[in-house]
């Protein structure tokens, strides 16, 4: 590994890229839900799709998405701003060949139980078909999850280099592969059609990070040093988020279960809200973590807390800024999006109703895991991925219980807010956390923040119901272009006076995007 003649772009820079591309790959994402929606409908073929998809993304996130993004980073980091290279080479190599190894195994033994996961656990109320439907799709869709723990290993390399690129153009990959083998094998052999996809576009996403790893200087070496201190100190790190995560995944398995025994359509409407929910936090607080981790774990490691502390509070603010009004936003326009992104085809007007309501409810917790992104990478900067873990751990348990309970009387709505509430309520624990570990995070700055931006976003929120009321007496909602209209009015709105609320009440981070914006068109 040889990082040193690449060059690497400021925190802004990257962040605002990182957002672009986030943005492209979540639009991809929704026209990959759209287009399967369009088609199938939201009945059992999409409900077995969506099940389909929960055993691959376990594997996944256990073995790569959570370790890697905790552990990996900050221990290679260590080595390579300390020049032992060959050092880093090695326990990269290491960390890969234990995790190949670990894949294998996962994926084999998956393809064997996979059957009794589905009648047990993940399918419970499906009938005969959707569950023999949803087992074969699973067979398929687990080669992905080899080809995306490689693409995890060299994105956690990448990001240590902070080369963000090959990660951000392989998600896109991934996106459009599903797509186009979606709709050109969907005659021939139905919804299996996008899971060929999903293998395809996972290895696309692998793919693409092979030249910068080649520029960089990786090499992988045939070792499994696993007394080496910088692997013990991986798998010190790693090891409570791995635990974590499995019981985080408890709560995707418990939603699945309790969705599949209501109405047939009800686990794809929680699936395409959870997804139109997640869109702001993926995009925003998930590229804002990202792009801040490094420089948070270099913080850390100079022992300049001062800096590091500032630069969390800037996390934080930067994400209510962004997400507060976000969260309003969805609200109130849920219904005319849902309409305008899914009703055509197979999907109907009742359809659009289900999903709006799930949509309000999950909308709820967006601030919540929003700002838990930021907090959790300020717990992982300082090595205590334990505590972390067992935050998430009890957060989970609460929204099983909270699941169970609601879903009787609620129905999906209820499980869409369980997941909310429990969000919100790890967010509330993280920050006492950290602040019971390194003291004041700025918590008047983070306050006044935020009631000038809740104070922006309620008046954003009312002026476009207004818009949406008065828009009803013209809008045909059965016309699809003037739902987009519809739509695209009150987006424009609601940026529009959001803006124009934060620059009246100064809110720091709009006063900073409009000097910036001056600085640029004066050059």
């Amino acid at each position: 590994m040889a990082g040193g003649q690449l060059k690497r772009r400021s925190l802004a820079q990257i962040t605002g890229f990182l957002v672009i591309m986030s943005a492209l790959s979540r639009v991809l994402g929704y026209v990959r839900e759209i287009v399967m929606t369009t088609v199938f409908g939201q009945g059992w073929m999409t409900d077995a799709y969506k099940a389909a998809f929960l055993i691959p993304d376990f594997l996944y996130l256990v073995l790569i998405g959570g370790a890697f993004s905790t552990a990996f980073i900050p221990v290679l980091s260590e080595y390579v701003n300390r020049d032992r290279e060959d050092e880093a080479r090695r326990i990269a190599s290491t960390i890969f060949n234990a995790m190949l190894i670990a894949v294998f195994v996962g994926m084999a033994f998956f393809f064997v139980s996979v059957p009794f996961i589905m009648d047990h656990f993940l399918a419970v109320g499906y009938a005969p078909e959707t569950k023999s439907l949803a087992i074969f799709l699973t067979r398929i869709m687990l080669v992905q999850s080899f080809f995306m723990c490689l693409s995890g290993i060299c994105q956690g390399i990448c990001h240590v280099y902070q080369q963000f690129t090959a990660p951000a153009v392989g998600s896109l990959l991934y996106n459009i592969a599903i797509i186009l083998f979606g709709l050109l094998l969907m005659k021939q052999i139905g919804i299996t059609g996008f899971a060929i996809g999903v293998v395809v576009g996972s290895f696309l996403n692998f793919a693409v990070h092979i030249p910068i790893l080649l520029k960089i200087g990786v090499r992988w070496l045939p070792v499994l040093d696993l007394k080496h201190p910088g692997v013990s100190e991986f798998a010190r790190l790693a090891l409570p988020v791995v635990l974590g995560l499995s019981v985080v995944y408890l709560n995707f398995f418990v939603t699945q279960n309790l969705g599949s025994q209501l109405h047939e359509g009800t686990v794809t409407a929680l699936n395409n809200a959870n997804r139109l929910m997640q869109l702001p936090v993926g995009i925003f607080a998930t590229a804002i973590a990202s792009a801040f981790f490094p420089t948070l774990t270099e913080l850390i490691a100079k022992k300049d807390m001062t800096n590091f502390k500032g630069k969390l509070v800037e996390g934080i603010n930067l994400n209510n800024f962004i997400l507060i009004p976000a969260t309003v936003g969805l609200m109130v326009v849920a219904e005319p999006l849902i309409r305008a992104l899914f009703m055509q085809g197979q999907f109907t007007e009742d359809n659009v109703t289900i999903t709006a309501h799930v949509l309000v409810f999950y909308s709820i917790g967006i601030i919540g895991y929003s700002q838990q992104q930021i907090l959790n990478r300020g717990m992982y900067a300082l090595r205590d991925s334990k505590r972390a873990v067992i935050v998430n751990c009890v957060i989970i348990i609460i929204n099983i219980i909270l699941s169970i309970l609601m879903v009787g009387p609620f129905e999906a709505q209820g499980l869409a807010l369980a997941y909310s509430i429990a969000g919100l309520i790890s967010m509330v624990l993280l920050y006492m956390m950290l602040y019971q570990k390194i003291g004041d995070l700025g918590g008047r700055e983070i306050a006044a923040s935020s009631l000038k931006i809740i104070i922006a976003s309620e008046v954003m929120g009312l002026g476009v119901v207004g818009f949406l009321a008065l828009s009803a007496r013209f809008i045909d909602i059965t016309s699809k272009a003037q739902q987009l209209v519809e739509l695209g009015g009150a987006v424009v709105i609601g940026i529009l006076i959001y803006v124009a609320m934060a620059y009246i009440l100064r809110v720091k981070e709009m006063q900073e995007a409009v000097q910036l914006f001056k600085r640029k068109l004066n050059r």
